[in-house]
Protein backbone atom coordinates (compact mmCIF):
# COMPACT_ATOMS: atom_id res chain seq x y z
CA UNK A 1 0.00 0.00 0.00
CA UNK A 2 1.51 3.51 -1.11
CA UNK A 3 -0.27 5.52 1.35
CA UNK A 4 -3.02 5.31 3.62
CA UNK A 5 -6.45 4.41 1.87
CA UNK A 6 -9.83 6.82 3.07
CA UNK A 7 -12.50 4.09 3.28
CA UNK A 8 -16.24 5.92 3.55
CA UNK A 9 -19.10 4.10 3.39
CA UNK A 10 -23.29 4.81 4.31
CA UNK A 11 -23.54 7.98 3.10
CA UNK A 12 -27.10 7.91 2.36
CA UNK A 13 -27.33 10.90 0.14
CA UNK A 14 -26.29 13.60 3.06
CA UNK A 15 -24.27 15.86 1.38
CA UNK A 16 -23.04 17.84 4.75
CA UNK A 17 -21.40 15.37 5.87
CA UNK A 18 -19.89 13.77 3.08
CA UNK A 19 -18.32 17.17 2.09
CA UNK A 20 -17.08 17.84 5.45
CA UNK A 21 -15.63 14.12 5.26
CA UNK A 22 -13.71 14.95 2.14
CA UNK A 23 -12.08 18.70 3.69
CA UNK A 24 -10.96 15.84 6.32
CA UNK A 25 -9.42 13.45 4.42
CA UNK A 26 -7.74 16.23 1.95
CA UNK A 27 -6.33 17.95 5.27
CA UNK A 28 -4.47 14.45 6.11
CA UNK A 29 -3.71 14.44 1.97
CA UNK A 30 -5.10 11.26 1.45
CA UNK A 31 -5.87 10.95 -2.14
CA UNK A 32 -6.67 6.96 -2.79
CA UNK A 33 -10.99 7.11 -0.74
CA UNK A 34 -12.76 3.62 -1.59
CA UNK A 35 -16.66 3.83 -0.88
CA UNK A 36 -18.34 0.88 0.39
CA UNK A 37 -21.93 1.44 -0.82
CA UNK A 38 -25.13 3.05 0.62
CA UNK A 39 -24.50 6.11 -2.12
CA UNK A 40 -28.53 7.09 -1.48
CA UNK A 41 -31.15 6.54 0.79
CA UNK A 42 -32.69 8.17 3.57
CA UNK A 43 -31.76 11.51 2.92
CA UNK A 44 -32.30 14.91 0.77
CA UNK A 45 -29.82 15.28 -1.76
CA UNK A 46 -28.69 11.71 -3.85
CA UNK A 47 -27.09 13.61 -6.95
CA UNK A 48 -24.29 15.69 -5.52
CA UNK A 49 -23.67 12.53 -3.52
CA UNK A 50 -23.42 10.56 -6.76
CA UNK A 51 -21.62 13.11 -8.50
CA UNK A 52 -19.04 13.95 -5.47
CA UNK A 53 -18.59 9.93 -5.24
CA UNK A 54 -17.96 9.18 -8.84
CA UNK A 55 -15.20 12.09 -8.62
CA UNK A 56 -13.76 11.48 -5.82
CA UNK A 57 -13.19 7.78 -5.24
CA UNK A 58 -11.45 4.97 -7.01
CA UNK A 59 -13.62 2.03 -5.75
CA UNK A 60 -17.05 1.90 -5.08
CA UNK A 61 -19.30 -1.02 -4.05
CA UNK A 62 -23.05 -1.54 -3.79
CA UNK A 63 -24.64 -1.31 -0.97
CA UNK A 64 -28.54 -2.74 -0.36
CA UNK A 65 -29.93 0.81 -0.67
CA UNK A 66 -28.01 1.66 -3.51
CA UNK A 67 -29.52 -2.18 -4.82
CA UNK A 68 -33.15 -1.13 -4.07
CA UNK A 69 -33.01 1.38 -6.35
CA UNK A 70 -33.16 -1.02 -8.99
CA UNK A 71 -34.43 -4.46 -7.30
CA UNK A 72 -37.21 -2.84 -5.14
CA UNK A 73 -36.83 -2.09 -1.42
CA UNK A 74 -39.93 -4.27 -0.31
CA UNK A 75 -37.71 -5.94 2.64
CA UNK A 76 -37.04 -2.58 3.60
CA UNK A 77 -39.05 -0.63 6.50
CA UNK A 78 -41.35 1.74 5.55
CA UNK A 79 -39.48 4.78 6.63
CA UNK A 80 -36.86 3.24 4.41
CA UNK A 81 -39.09 2.27 1.51
CA UNK A 82 -40.25 5.82 1.57
CA UNK A 83 -37.20 7.96 1.55
CA UNK A 84 -35.53 5.38 -1.37
CA UNK A 85 -38.25 6.10 -3.34
CA UNK A 86 -38.44 9.30 -3.51
CA UNK A 87 -34.23 9.40 -3.90
CA UNK A 88 -34.88 6.92 -6.76
CA UNK A 89 -37.53 9.57 -8.18
CA UNK A 90 -34.68 11.58 -7.80
CA UNK A 91 -31.82 10.30 -9.80
CA UNK A 92 -34.46 8.56 -12.29
CA UNK A 93 -33.49 9.26 -16.40
CA UNK A 94 -36.46 10.08 -18.61
CA UNK A 95 -36.42 10.97 -22.50
CA UNK A 96 -36.81 14.61 -21.55
CA UNK A 97 -34.18 14.75 -18.62
CA UNK A 98 -30.83 15.48 -18.86
CA UNK A 99 -27.88 13.27 -20.08
CA UNK A 100 -26.18 13.31 -16.68
CA UNK A 101 -29.34 12.00 -14.77
CA UNK A 102 -28.54 8.23 -17.25
CA UNK A 103 -24.95 8.73 -16.80
CA UNK A 104 -25.41 8.46 -12.97
CA UNK A 105 -28.45 5.84 -13.18
CA UNK A 106 -26.18 3.52 -15.55
CA UNK A 107 -22.91 4.07 -12.69
CA UNK A 108 -25.34 3.22 -9.90
CA UNK A 109 -26.30 0.00 -11.39
CA UNK A 110 -23.03 -0.57 -12.56
CA UNK A 111 -21.34 -0.65 -9.07
CA UNK A 112 -20.14 -4.37 -7.76
CA UNK A 113 -21.06 -5.78 -4.31
CA UNK A 114 -17.34 -6.71 -3.33
CA UNK A 115 -13.83 -6.47 -4.82
CA UNK A 116 -10.66 -7.63 -3.05
CA UNK A 117 -7.57 -5.64 -3.13
CA UNK A 118 -4.36 -8.18 -2.10
CA UNK A 119 -5.57 -9.85 1.40
CA UNK A 120 -8.11 -7.25 2.12
CA UNK A 121 -11.75 -7.64 1.02
CA UNK A 122 -14.19 -4.85 0.61
CA UNK A 123 -18.04 -5.47 1.13
CA UNK A 124 -20.99 -3.49 2.43
CA UNK A 125 -22.59 -5.96 4.03
CA UNK A 126 -20.24 -9.05 5.18
CA UNK A 127 -18.13 -11.94 2.70
CA UNK A 128 -21.42 -14.17 3.13
CA UNK A 129 -23.70 -11.89 1.24
CA UNK A 130 -21.92 -8.51 0.30
CA UNK A 131 -25.02 -6.31 -0.32
CA UNK A 132 -27.20 -6.87 2.58
CA UNK A 133 -26.14 -9.59 5.59
CA UNK A 134 -25.72 -7.29 9.09
CA UNK A 135 -22.77 -8.20 10.48
CA UNK A 136 -23.60 -7.52 14.38
CA UNK A 137 -22.20 -7.08 17.57
CA UNK A 138 -24.22 -9.67 18.74
CA UNK A 139 -23.71 -12.05 16.76
CA UNK A 140 -20.42 -12.66 18.81
CA UNK A 141 -22.86 -14.29 21.70
CA UNK A 142 -25.87 -15.06 19.38
CA UNK A 143 -24.47 -16.24 16.43
CA UNK A 144 -21.17 -18.01 16.68
CA UNK A 145 -21.62 -20.08 13.66
CA UNK A 146 -22.59 -17.08 11.44
CA UNK A 147 -18.75 -15.67 12.65
CA UNK A 148 -16.80 -18.46 12.20
CA UNK A 149 -18.47 -18.82 8.06
CA UNK A 150 -17.69 -15.03 7.93
CA UNK A 151 -13.90 -15.08 9.35
CA UNK A 152 -13.77 -18.54 7.17
CA UNK A 153 -14.27 -16.62 4.25
CA UNK A 154 -11.74 -13.58 5.00
CA UNK A 155 -8.40 -13.28 3.69
CA UNK A 156 -6.51 -11.71 6.81
CA UNK A 157 -8.81 -8.54 6.51
CA UNK A 158 -12.01 -7.34 5.83
CA UNK A 159 -13.55 -3.68 5.96
CA UNK A 160 -17.41 -3.33 5.99
CA UNK A 161 -20.50 -0.45 6.18
CA UNK A 162 -24.26 -1.27 6.39
CA UNK A 163 -25.05 -1.50 10.42
CA UNK A 164 -23.68 2.03 10.60
CA UNK A 165 -21.75 1.29 13.90
CA UNK A 166 -17.95 1.13 13.57
CA UNK A 167 -15.62 -1.05 15.40
CA UNK A 168 -13.84 -4.62 14.90
CA UNK A 169 -14.37 -7.93 15.13
CA UNK A 170 -11.25 -10.04 15.73
CA UNK A 171 -11.35 -14.12 14.87
CA UNK A 172 -11.72 -15.52 18.55
CA UNK A 173 -11.78 -12.26 20.05
CA UNK A 174 -14.97 -10.79 19.95
CA UNK A 175 -15.71 -7.43 19.06
CA UNK A 176 -14.52 -3.85 20.54
CA UNK A 177 -15.38 -0.29 19.86
CA UNK A 178 -13.34 2.12 18.56
CA UNK A 179 -13.80 3.87 21.93
CA UNK A 180 -12.41 1.04 23.65
CA UNK A 181 -9.02 0.40 20.95
CA UNK A 182 -8.43 4.47 21.42
CA UNK A 183 -9.83 5.59 17.96
CA UNK A 184 -6.90 2.45 16.13
CA UNK A 185 -6.65 -0.84 15.85
CA UNK A 186 -3.62 -2.29 14.72
CA UNK A 187 -3.34 -5.41 13.11
CA UNK A 188 -2.25 -8.56 14.40
CA UNK A 189 -2.30 -12.69 13.33
CA UNK A 190 -5.67 -12.82 13.79
CA UNK A 191 -8.31 -12.10 11.22
CA UNK A 192 -9.94 -9.18 11.64
CA UNK A 193 -12.99 -7.74 10.32
CA UNK A 194 -13.62 -4.05 10.44
CA UNK A 195 -16.70 -1.78 10.25
CA UNK A 196 -15.62 1.64 9.04
CA UNK A 197 -18.97 3.59 10.38
CA UNK A 198 -21.35 5.55 8.70
CA UNK A 199 -20.70 9.44 6.99
CA UNK A 200 -24.05 9.90 6.92
CA UNK A 201 -26.41 8.66 9.37
CA UNK A 202 -24.69 7.35 12.39
CA UNK A 203 -26.02 4.93 14.92
CA UNK A 204 -23.59 4.50 17.72
CA UNK A 205 -24.58 7.46 19.21
CA UNK A 206 -21.86 9.74 17.99
CA UNK A 207 -23.67 12.24 15.55
CA UNK A 208 -20.49 13.47 13.81
CA UNK A 209 -19.80 11.43 11.18
CA UNK A 210 -17.05 8.77 10.56
CA UNK A 211 -14.60 7.20 8.40
CA UNK A 212 -11.38 5.47 8.61
CA UNK A 213 -8.21 5.25 7.08
CA UNK A 214 -6.71 1.96 6.59
CA UNK A 215 -2.90 1.46 6.86
CA UNK A 216 -0.82 -1.34 6.24
CA UNK A 217 -0.58 -2.12 9.74
CA UNK A 218 -3.57 -0.65 11.81
CA UNK A 219 -6.93 1.39 10.47
CA UNK A 220 -8.10 4.30 12.56
CA UNK A 221 -11.46 5.77 12.54
CA UNK A 222 -12.22 9.85 12.77
CA UNK A 223 -15.15 11.59 13.44
CA UNK A 224 -15.66 15.14 11.60
CA UNK A 225 -18.74 17.35 12.81
CA UNK A 226 -20.63 18.59 10.39
CA UNK A 227 -23.93 20.99 9.80
CA UNK A 228 -26.95 18.62 10.95
CA UNK A 229 -29.66 21.56 11.10
CA UNK A 230 -29.09 22.30 7.10
CA UNK A 231 -29.63 18.64 6.27
CA UNK A 232 -32.72 18.24 8.40
CA UNK A 233 -34.19 21.50 6.89
CA UNK A 234 -33.64 19.86 3.59
CA UNK A 235 -35.32 16.73 4.77
CA UNK A 236 -38.18 18.86 6.17
CA UNK A 237 -38.56 20.39 2.87
CA UNK A 238 -39.44 17.34 1.03
CA UNK A 239 -42.81 15.59 1.16
CA UNK A 240 -41.04 11.82 0.39
CA UNK A 241 -38.55 11.70 3.30
CA UNK A 242 -40.28 11.36 7.09
CA UNK A 243 -39.26 13.69 9.65
CA UNK A 244 -37.92 10.51 11.62
CA UNK A 245 -34.38 11.15 8.98
CA UNK A 246 -34.11 14.19 10.21
CA UNK A 247 -34.53 13.74 14.06
CA UNK A 248 -32.32 10.37 14.24
CA UNK A 249 -29.45 13.00 12.49
CA UNK A 250 -29.07 14.42 16.31
CA UNK A 251 -29.49 11.51 18.16
CA UNK A 252 -26.49 9.45 16.52
CA UNK A 253 -28.98 6.20 16.47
Amino acid sequence: MAGPIALISDLHSNLEALTAVFRDIDARRVSDVYCLGDIVGYGPEPEPVIDLVRSRCSMVLRGNHDDAVFAGAEDFNPIARQALETNREMIRPGLFKPAAKRARWNWLQSLEPSERRGDVLFVHGSPRDPVREYVMKSDVVFAPQKMEEIFQRLPRLGVFGHTHQPGVFVEGGGHATPEELGGRYVFGRQKAFINVGSVGQPRDGNVAACYALLHDDRIEWWRVPYDIAAVQAKIRRLKGIDDLCAERLVLGR
